[in-house]
């Protein structure tokens, strides 16, 4: 599934980086933006770097590794094409925690060689490091953060690639309410910024829908055992769990409902339990129709022959399909490349430039931002995504999916 047939070409072409001007020069030159570095041939190279923010090494790192892993890509196709300029990606390591999110935020913000960041990749450490990214004036443009009160903190330079955790809940609730049809729908979460604010949003439109709801009932995440929810789930009678939360909980919560027999209650979730952990944790019965809805577009087995370009580049250099968000990844990557094409290298300019975007065209949507930073409505578009014989397969858009 692939979110539409449009070519990959960036609207800004310019014929040569205007950067490059100061690069002519013998002497080696330097920016607030960045550092110069003179190649040997007289000509001075900018280098720049850009922060990933996400958890790269903990619980939830398989929901991050994707995007990471494109915008490396990205910026090292960049590179081998030019030597005006030279972008690092610079790992950045929450753990997904809020908490070690600020310091990392901190030392982004008082490098002066940092000019982006891609992230923070989730709700939680973008609501506690966004005033510190914000107030130095850096971009950041996260590629899978959904928590819709992110766009309300009043942020200049900070940006969402996604749909918001509004968009996923308008996504899930007509699909169980149309397609699956429960006697009622059971809402549980982890709490977290992300988890409980989808869990919210869904449980309030179901109510609104005239469908049965049990109120959520919310857990503490990275549990070994989840009998005290399944037992709930259990007594409710309900044929459906809306979980907000990660996948490696979700998949252990699966794997328990399944061994108390519950193997004929539907999970539904959103974008955080889209990945293999899922399936692994849920063991046995491998989640076999689990239904995740989420703003990811499949990249992998898209006919479009941009598409197929990066799956081919992504496996040549990482040995594997990309996986969710890894379009979104890459496409934030190129906003960056393309405002480093049209001379923009500062934090300021570069927030400038990604705020102007006008259906800037990517992998995975056309981009163009509100004033708050969320995408324009009409760049938003949501996935149904099924577990079937142990994988994760696209049903279609919820357009496509969901009878009207």
């Amino acid at each position: 599934m692939f979110a539409s047939k449009r070519t990959l070409k960036v609207l800004v072409v310019i014929a040569a980086l205007s950067i490059a001007g100061a690069a002519c020069s013998k002497k080696t030159t330097s920016s607030p933006g960045g550092s110069a570095s003179n190649s040997g041939s007289g000509a001075a190279t900018l280098n720049v770097n850009i922060a990933f923010m996400g958890d790269l090494s903990s619980t939830y790192k398989e929901l991050v590794s994707s995007p990471y892993q494109a915008s490396i890509l990205a910026f090292d196709q960049f590179n081998a094409s030019q030597t005006a300029i030279k972008v690092t990606v610079v790992p950045e390591d929450t753990q997904a925690n809020p908490d070690q999110a600020k310091p990392l935020a901190q030392k982004v913000a008082a490098d002066a060689s940092f000019v982006g960041v891609i992230g923070p990749a989730f709700s939680g450490e973008s609501a506690s490091s966004g005033d510190i990214l914000d107030q130095a004036g850096i971009p950041f443009v996260t590629p899978s953060a959904t928590d819709d009160a992110l766009s309300t903190h009043s942020w200049t330079h900070w940006f969402r690639g996604v749909g918001n955790n509004s968009s996923e809940a308008s996504g899930a609730v007509p699909y169980i309410t149309k397609v699956l049809k429960p006697n009622c729908t059971f809402v549980a979460s982890d709490g977290s910024a992300y988890g409980h604010g989808l869990a919210a949003i869904v449980e309030q439109q179901l109510q609104s829908a005239g469908a049965t709801v049990q109120p959520e009932e919310q857990v503490q995440p990275k549990q070994p055992d989840y009998s005290a929810l399944v037992t709930k789930i259990q007594s409710s009678g309900c044929k459906v769990l809306f979980y907000g939360g990660y996948d490696a909980d979700a998949g252990v919560i699966r794997n328990g409902m399944d061994g108390a027999g519950l193997t004929d209650v539907i999970l539904v979730g959103g974008d955080g339990i889209q990945s293999d952990t899922y399936i692994k944790g849920a063991g046995t019965g491998a989640g076999n129709g689990t239904i995740a809805v989420e703003p990811s577009a499949a990249i992998s087995g898209s006919q479009v022959p941009e598409a197929e370009q990066f799956v081919t580049d992504y496996k040549a250099k990482w040995g594997a399909d990309p996986a969710i968000y890894a379009g979104e990844g890459w496409d934030i990557a190129q906003m960056y490349i393309a405002a480093f094409k049209a001379g923009k290298t500062d934090r300021q300019s570069i927030t400038d430039f990604i705020h102007g975007l006008q259906a800037f065209p990517g992998l995975t949507k056309d981009y163009t931002f509100q004033a708050n930073g969320e995408l324009d409505p009409s760049a938003v578009v949501d996935y149904i995504y099924q577990v079937k014989d142990g994988a994760w397969i696209v049903l279609g858009s919820t357009k496509d999916v969901i009878p009207a």
